[in-house]
């Protein structure tokens, strides 16, 4: 196709990550300024400029199918960021587990990527402050000379957890501490910290969160849930109708007209994006939970066994329903309400009894003493799970976030602090990557086998946080002392020490 006189190209190579690159110069006709567009087909997680063309920065999680592929982003983007965090969403909308080969992959390009951090960054500390005044300011320079976000940046410096915000109104900033340290990728290609092995921040979710509590209104509640369709719970209970009593005879016939009669699973996201990579921890956790407990994933911690190996009954819980919420801890502030400290985030884990039942009413009340075993054993190994299964270290740092962010919007912290975030809050000039919307879940993806009896698990995740800023707040006395400590911290940089 002929080429626009306004527009040359040049392939390079990407000295970070050694990826062939097509560099776009393109002309402003309205500025009258040349922009660079970089357009590779070994990208994911994007941000995306202001500007007409879109600023393409180079992946940290995507699966590559061959590494000499020579097409454009544009023409393969769907692909590429449909692949991570331990699933994979199809053309349709479809989850489905990711493959042994993709995730082999994934791990493979993610160790050529990513950024090694520098020999400050690499130490483990117990704080480290961010300065969102001055990683805004950094961010808008970037975004303006069509530079590469830095990994530094996109991981927030290696911060693992958010233990306080700072309201600084004579620095017109607002200050991010907790404990931080050097950042590698593990052989899923989730990145992770050196020491703890557990999922970085990263600066996409925390702006997700941040402008979803900038809003005129804010969510109350972010839902996500896995369950049957009302169409497919009637089709169920009739067929629950018909078999009230299953056994070696009837099995088979069953187990056909089970999969007749259930069909999909549609995802609800309430409260977030369905297309934002946050909404994608979401669901990607629910799912593996739900596998997890079936059996149908190992959950890889020795205290951890699938639900299904619990169940001692020939008659057990047809449609157990996990839900994981966080359990905040009530968060303190220094006498002027500018300096907040957060405690421990514990992830709860609940059960009830059958969505449907041909024993119970629809919805009945109650829990299996399996299940309950089950979510006992989830709760309290928690910590070596989200090492293992690096989403649920995700899922609970988006739980951190949105905390943070309700937190910063209840107490009007942005204008306390006389701190204007020029482009971290602005949509129009660095919109998030949009992932293909995982719409619902195949059945036979979260269906197993226990006896005569087919077990369908349902549930999903819910974060609150509106509740535990409004009503679970106190003063501290002594946070006023570590504040002048915690503000003499900070360097010239986005980031300190």
């Amino acid at each position: 196709m002929r080429k626009s006189i306004s527009e040359k190209r040049h392939q390079t190579v990407d000295r970070r990550s050694g990826l062939r690159i097509e560099k776009i110069h393109r002309k402003n006709t309205l500025a009258e300024n040349q922009k660079n567009c970089y357009v590779t087909a070994l990208c994911r997680d994007v941000l995306y400029s202001q500007h007409t063309q879109p600023m393409k920065y180079l992946s940290l999680t995507f699966f590559v199918v061959c590494l000499c592929m020579a097409t454009t982003f544009a023409q393969h983007a769907d692909e590429f960021r449909s692949i991570g965090n331990g699933i994979d969403v199809d053309a349709d909308g479809r989850v489905l587990p990711i493959t042994k080969e993709k995730s082999d992959a994934l791990g493979k390009m993610m160790a050529n990527v990513l950024e090694s951090p520098s020999e400050n960054l690499n130490r483990k500390v117990t704080r480290r402050t961010i300065s969102l005044k001055k990683l805004d300011a950094q961010v808008r320079t970037i975004v303006e000379q069509y530079e590469v976000l830095p990994d530094s940046i996109r991981y927030l410096g290696g911060l693992t957890s958010i233990d306080y915000i700072i309201a600084v109104p004579d620095e017109n900033d607002l200050l991010l501490v907790g404990p931080a340290e050097g950042w590698q990728t593990d052989a899923a290609g989730n990145v992770v910290g050196k020491q703890t092995g557990l999922p970085v921040l990263a600066l996409e979710d925390f702006l997700a969160a941040l402008r979803l509590w900038n809003q005129p209104t804010v969510p109350r509640t972010l839902v996500c849930s896995i369950e049957p369709a009302q169409e497919s719970v009637a089709r169920l209970t009739k067929l629950h109708q018909q078999f009230t009593d299953i056994n070696a005879q009837n099995a088979d016939a069953y187990a056909t007209a089970l999969e007749e009669a259930y069909g999909e699973n549609p995802i609800t996201i309430l409260g977030v994006s369905a297309t934002s990579r946050f909404a994608r921890i979401l669901v990607a956790a629910d799912f593996q939970m739900k596998r997890i407990a079936l059996g149908l994933e190992p959950s890889r911690v020795r205290n951890i066994p699938s639900y299904v190996g619990l169940i001692s009954t020939s008659r057990p819980n047809i449609s157990p329903r996990f839900w994981l919420v966080p359990e905040y801890a009530t968060i303190t502030h220094d006498s002027a309400k500018m300096t907040w400290q957060f405690g421990d985030l514990r992830i709860r884990v609940s059960s009830h009894t059958d969505y449907f039942s041909p024993q119970r009413n629809l919805r009945a009340t109650g829990a299996d003493r399996a299940a309950l075993t089950w979510c006992r054993n989830m709760e309290e190994n928690y910590d070596a799970l989200a090492k293992s299964q690096p989403v649920f270290g995700e899922l609970r740092n988006n739980m951190r976030f949105a905390l943070v962010a309700a937190l910063i919007r209840q107490e009007n912290l942005l204008q306390k602090s006389d701190c204007t975030l020029t482009i971290l809050l602005d949509e129009s000039k660095l919109k998030l990557v949009n992932y293909p919307e995982p719409k619902f879940v195949s059945y036979r993806s979260i269906i197993t086998q226990s006896g005569f009896s087919t077990i369908v698990a349902c549930g999903g995740i819910e974060i609150n946080p509106q509740n535990t800023v409004q009503n679970h707040i106190r003063l501290d006395n002594r946070i006023d002392t570590e504040r002048e400590r915690l503000i003499q911290a900070i360097g010239d940089g986005w980031w300190s020490p």
